[in-house]
């Protein structure tokens, strides 16, 4: 049928844009193959384990590689993010996306699509899906999609009231919205870690699930790394660690953008609080004794095994460290209504009365939990109409 469209493309006329799949896409973000990865050398998994978890996706769990493939940057950046490019398209440029495999060395047989006939019936799900650590990665792969997608809209302008009243209301200080600027909309937590932390100029600060970067900011104004600009390997520093590739990428165009020294003064590198060490060193960062101090808002309510995650901070921590961790808690997960489909961060939300010996179990010691309702709780936001000009308001913005 005849499609109309704008003059760019004329009457009667599709476009389709193409990529090639590579597996990297899948090497980098999915769950099962980061996990077969680990303990190989170079990280590299073992060929035929690969082709394994490949086909197993192929054939199995199509939903699952569409979302993988789709969520990867060489496919969304160019392809989907269209009013970014130099083009500068106002509408999508393309009416197909094409995404193909050409891999020659792993064609499927008679036998394996037999094999999935015989069991097409079966409750077929996710490598992932069949015992608890396999759970966590499923609940990870939520949350790594879900933030992913946050971080690729992060450019667009989002209510800077609505920003600016949760901040106040979690205790920044005017002087914090001030240094915060136009940053202030991409405000990601749960309360202030600043309160508590009490970071000292020339300290270094390891910011957990720093997402969008502004608490990282913070850290930098406070330790002095924003306007430290020596080479001295003692100068502060701060580095932000966040599982989702495109807050990453965000969070270290806007300290470039704020004229902030990158990377010696603050970077942002991706990476699991579950692997820290991993993750520090493939930015050339020691893996122990780094830090003076470790701020988190937020990040540990979806982290699965939350203990591992603290040994990793105490690892990470110079000896007398600190860390101060905005994190929200159930006081008894099991009296959660087993009948109602929770949503998976609440599933992963810390029991109240085991935060404590978790991290004294670790090596912490003076440890403090600060047990308060969420200052949230009954405020009243902003209305969108009554601060928002709708100009430089974005509905394509996603939130969680």
């Amino acid at each position: 049928s005849s499609v109309r469209r704008s003059s760019i493309s004329g009457v009667g006329s599709t476009l389709i844009g193409c990529q090639m799949m590579y597996e990297v896409y899948l090497e980098e973000t999915y769950p099962p193959m980061i996990k077969a990865a680990e303990g190989n050398e170079d990280n590299e998994m073992e060929e035929n384990v690969k082709r394994s978890l490949l086909n197993d996706l192929y054939l199995r769990n199509p939903d699952t590689l569409d979302k993988y493939i789709l969520n990867a940057e060489a496919v969304r950046g160019p392809l989907m993010r269209y009013s970014d490019g130099l083009a500068g398209f106002l509408r999508p440029c393309a009416d197909f996306l094409f995404v193909y495999d050409e891999d020659d060395e792993n064609e499927l047989d008679e036998a394996d699509l037999q094999d999935v006939a015989l069991s097409e019936h079966a409750a077929q799900k996710c490598p992932f899906h069949h015992d608890q650590s396999n759970k966590n990665d499923d609940a990870k792969a939520e949350t790594i999609d879900a933030y992913e997608r946050v971080g690729q809209t992060a450019g667009l302008r989002g209510n800077a009231a609505r920003a600016r009243a949760i901040m106040t209301y979690l205790g920044y200080t005017e002087s914090d919205l001030e240094y915060v600027a136009d940053d202030i909309f991409n405000f990601q937590g749960v309360a202030n870690p600043h309160t508590v932390a009490n970071i000292q100029r020339g300290e270094r600060v390891l910011d957990i699930g720093s997402g969008l970067g502004i608490d990282s900011f913070l850290a930098a104004r406070n330790c002095g790394a924003d306007v430290c600009e020596e080479e001295d390997s003692n100068a502060p520093f701060v580095v932000g660690v966040d599982i989702a590739q495109s807050e990453v990428n965000h969070a270290m165009a806007r300290a470039l953008d704020r004229g902030l020294v990158v990377p010696d003064r603050i970077r942002f590198i991706r990476g699991d609080v579950e692997k820290l060490s991993d993750a520090l060193a493939k930015a050339n960062l020691a893996a122990d004794n780094l830090f003076d101090v470790c701020i988190s808002n937020g990040a540990f309510c979806l982290v699965p095994e939350k203990q591992k995650a603290f040994d990793n901070v105490f690892k990470a921590l110079r000896p007398g460290g600190r860390m101060a961790i905005s994190t929200t808690t159930v006081t008894d997960p099991k009296h959660l209504d087993p009948s109602f489909e929770w949503p998976v961060c609440v599933k992963m939300f810390g029991n109240l009365d085991e935060i404590q010996s978790m991290c004294e179990s670790v090596g912490f010691q003076n440890v403090q939990i600060i047990d308060a309702e969420s200052p949230l709780e009954g405020m009243e936001l902003p209305d969108d109409e009554e601060v928002v000009d709708s100009a430089n308001n974005s509905e394509q913005r996603f939130k969680i």
